[in-house]
């Protein structure tokens, strides 16, 4: 096929892409690597969504030309020496596209918003760091409405399972719901109809209505630490509470006005006064100072409380509150939002970059929670905005009229090519269709041409960079809950050999985490990793000259080994063959991989049968837990392994597509956690990181290379380690040739 590609016609020239046409500075032309998932920051999971994401919503900071967080909404901050208050500024001139000015309780909302069950939010791991953020997530910490003694209303508690409560009484309760799962708290009915509408607003300008007697989910009250304060209404002064409605549209004693996902909206709080499990009984106690927020103090002091005495104590639903008050955010004014967390975090300044705190607009995402990015319905607040979305053609982005630094932005339209098929984008680009294209949208068969390995000069319009990503395998331990299976997959795989048929220089690997070839370090850089120049392996280097994490190795090339893990595997009787391995089809690459890790697993006597899917159905199929083994990858936006690529294996992590669960992987996860000092908390997460892999819920593969087609007239594409361009800063230069 190679040998094809030369002969079948490929430019003489310096480039690979045409350029006999006029550029047109007005308008510039991008090959994305696949349809978006989504468009919304909480919804969003996948490397074609990330980039647009980043250019329609605005965060506290985005990502400078070297990937490193700059101010954006946020003009400034403070950090507290104790790296767990985090204290952001914003600008005063921001406003989203429908006119209305962003402030701090937008980000809070936002924030609020990825952190709700309701939301069922893959980005909910970037806010894991907060104060209650897990717990809320799984509506397992409340905040007190009334006395429970010992315990104070107002104070935060969290729900004990397993655990025996106090008093004879108690006791029986807690027999009587032991197996029943916990009850929505926040469930709310109304005597009389409700009338959804904008904070504040008049009950006839209701978007929507939801039956009287119709259960509500209660998300937000006006009043909180992070929420707007009560309006002042003709009516009166009293809190507003933000609902959510959810029954699908047309089904009996569904909202009027409410879509298929449902409506939120905001109503007088007085008017909810019903509670459908108000007597329903919860075993509670307090949660440690650590985790409340307010609650600050030296290390010492908060380890005592740790190991304090905490009461459980049997609540009724009607003394406990499903409130954003028991997270670590909080809105002192409209301009200022401060972030509190459990444990030092020194990395929480990147995390203010990335989707997970990226801003959504309420009055949209209330009426229409799965569609309000639909051109028509859309506001954002970055550089760009949404013109046009046709599925599988192109999507129209325009210069944001409201955008704080029109500046910034050089050209007046970008459209966005959906191109899951790596030939036709690649052809795409020679005939002139895009002016750039996405992280690694070449086929593996052209990269010999395109490098110069064939031809004798590479294409000057052909990039190949570092980046911090790893292609590996999820193993859905559910499915493939035999260990002995998941280690003989691993070692069967001499990972040697993928680059030699994949040509784009990537970096073979059993480690996890991604990093550079420790051969080629800077000595400043092998001193901060502690290792010789000969160590095997690969480094991520955090700090140049100052810190470093080496991971540990893995599960490498041994056939031998496998075989006699295999062995022991079919001692299980419940015992199935064949196995099947997904990978998304239109990328060639993943096609003679999959084809590789068939033989490799062969040779060892294990059959697997492939499947290729479109890419859309891959991330939806192994984000329900639908299938064995899958061809998936992490990319990392902060140089630190705790930051995003271990959590993905944490219990509760929304994005632990392979459903692992290791008590001791967990345990020293949040030992690392609390350790302030980095290089002792690399230490064990280095720890942690092993055990993960001697289980084998993934196998990696390799380190990722960053392989670009862009054009020699295009200006200012920052590309950088972590694949974050910011790419309204692009501009188009008519006049390159000079």
């Amino acid at each position: 096929m190679a040998a094809c590609v030369t002969a079948c016609g490929l430019p003489e020239g310096d480039y690979f892409g045409r350029l006999d046409g006029r550029v047109d500075p007005a308008h510039f032309r991008w090959c994305n690597q696949a349809e978006p998932d989504h468009l919304d920051p909480a919804r969003a999971s996948s490397t074609a969504s990330t980039p647009l994401v980043s250019a329609l919503f605005a965060g506290l900071t985005t990502y400078g030309p070297d990937g490193s967080p700059v101010p954006s909404l946020a003009t400034r901050w403070e950090i507290d020496d104790d790296l767990r208050t985090f204290t952001f500024h914003l600008r005063g001139d921001a406003r989203w596209t429908s006119g209305r000015a962003v402030t701090a309780y937008d980000v809070a909302y936002s924030a609020l918003r990825v952190a709700h069950p309701l939301t069922g939010s893959p980005s909910a791991d970037g806010l894991a760091p907060i104060k209650g953020a897990a717990g809320y997530l799984a509506r397992a910490v409340f905040v007190l409405r009334r006395d429970v003694p010992p315990y104070r209303a107002g104070e935060i508690v969290e729900r004990v399972a397993g655990e025996p409560a106090h008093g004879a009484e108690a006791v029986a309760a807690v027999a009587a719901v032991a197996a029943e799962p916990a009850p929505d708290l926040a469930l709310r009915t109304a005597s009389r109809e409700l009338a959804l509408r904008d904070l504040g607003a008049p009950e006839l300008a209701a978007y929507a209505r939801v039956p009287a007697g119709r259960p509500v989910t209660l998300v937000l009250t006006t009043g909180g630490r992070a929420t707007p304060p009560s309006p002042r209404t003709p009516s009166g002064d009293g809190p507003w509470a933000y609902v959510f409605a959810g029954a699908p549209a047309g089904a009996e004693g569904a909202p009027a006005g409410a879509g298929a996902g449902g409506v939120y909206g905001w109503v007088p709080a007085a008017e909810l006064d019903g509670e459908p499990n108000a007597d329903a009984t919860v075993r509670v106690r307090r949660v440690t100072a650590k985790h409340t927020p307010g609650r600050a103090g030296p290390a010492a002091e908060l380890l005592a409380d740790e190991q304090a005495p905490r009461p459980i104590v049997l609540a009724r639903g009607r003394d406990l509150a499903h409130s954003p008050d028991a997270l670590g955010v909080r809105v002192p004014d409209a301009q200022t939002i401060v972030f509190e967390c459990a444990d030092p975090t020194p990395y929480f300044l990147s995390l203010t970059a990335n989707r997970a705190l990226r801003t959504a607009p309420i009055e949209a995402v209330s009426r229409r929670p799965t569609g309000w990015t639909d051109p028509a319905h859309i506001a954002t607040s970055g550089p760009l905005h949404l013109a046009a979305w046709r599925a599988r053609d192109r999507i129209e982005l325009v210069r944001s009229p409201t955008y704080w630094a029109p500046g910034e932005v050089r050209f007046a339209r970008m459209t966005v090519y959906p191109m899951d098929d790596q030939a036709a984008a690649t052809a795409f680009y020679r005939t002139g269709g895009c002016d750039a294209g996405a992280t690694n949208t070449i086929p593996a068969t052209y990269l010999p041409a395109l490098s110069g390995e064939l031809r004798g000069r590479p294409y000057k319009d052909y990039r190949v960079d570092p980046y911090l990503s790893i292609y590996f395998l999820w193993i859905q331990t559910e499915k493939l809950s035999n260990r002995h299976l998941r280690r003989a997959l691993a070692l069967a795989i001499d990972r040697a050999a993928v680059p030699r048929f994949t040509h784009g220089g990537e970096l073979p690997t059993s480690q996890l985490t991604p990093g550079a070839p420790i051969a080629s370090l800077s000595d400043a850089d092998l001193a901060a990793c502690g290792v010789s120049r000969d160590h095997p392996g690969y480094a991520l280097v955090m700090e140049p000259g100052a810190l470093c994490y080496v991971p540990p190795p893995g599960l490498g090339y041994d056939p031998a080994a496998a075989a006699r893990e295999l062995a022991e595997a079919r001692r299980d009787p419940s015992w199935r063959e064949p196995l099947e391995y997904r990978y998304n089809a239109g990328a060639e690459a993943h096609k003679l991989i999959a084809e590789y890790l068939q033989a490799s697993w062969g040779k060892i006597g294990l059959r697997v049968e492939l499947v290729a899917q479109e890419w859309n159905s891959l991330l939806e199929d192994t984000r329900t837990g639908n299938y064995q083994i899958a061809r998936l990858g992490g990319a990392g936006t902060v140089a630190d392994t705790e930051s995003e690529f271990l959590p993905l294996f944490r219990c509760g992590s929304p994005d632990n597509r392979g459903r692992y669960c290791s008590p001791e992987f967990e345990r020293l996860m949040d030992e690392a956690r609390a350790l302030r000092d980095r290089r002792a908390r690399n230490l064990v997460l280095r720890r942690a990181e092993a055990v993960m892999l001697e289980d084998a819920p993934v196998i990696p593969i390799y380190v990722y290379t960053q392989k670009h087609l862009i054009r020699p007239y295009v200006r200012d594409y920052a590309i950088n380690l972590v694949d974050q361009p910011a790419l309204w800063r692009v501009w188009l230069d008519p006049d390159w040739r000079r």
